[in-house]
């Protein structure tokens, strides 16, 4: 399988993950996962999300107003979310149409 298509099935299969975690399944350099992810990014299909790291008390809270936690906290996480589940699949339009018309103004026949 193409390293394009395996990010798009590790993600799709996560749900979510950072481009380190999708980097270290594929063996793959987190560069390269990140241009990847970019890409499908830009299909419309990815998107980057920002996780919030562990605080002391072990929350997830980004404000702190609880007052267990430590001053200090880790930055948040870069991870990207999988938006699609029709992604890669073609899509098929039915539009109605005028019947084609053949012949001349006096005999027309409808296709």
């Amino acid at each position: 399988m193409k390293p394009l298509f395996a990010v798009r099935e590790v993600l799709q299969k996560q749900g979510m993950a950072s481009a380190s975690q999708i980097a270290t399944e594929l063996k793959l350099s987190v560069r390269l996962v990140e241009d990847m992810l970019t890409y499908w990014q830009r299909r419309g299909t990815a998107e980057l999300v920002l996780v919030g790291a562990p605080k002391s008390c072990g929350t997830r809270c980004n404000s702190g107003g609880c007052g267990s936690c430590s001053s200090t906290s880790a930055a948040p996480v870069q991870a990207y979310r999988w938006c699609c589940d029709n992604a890669g699949k073609a899509a098929i339009a039915i539009v109605p149409i005028a019947p084609l018309l053949h012949g001349d103004r006096n005999n027309i026949d409808v296709v």
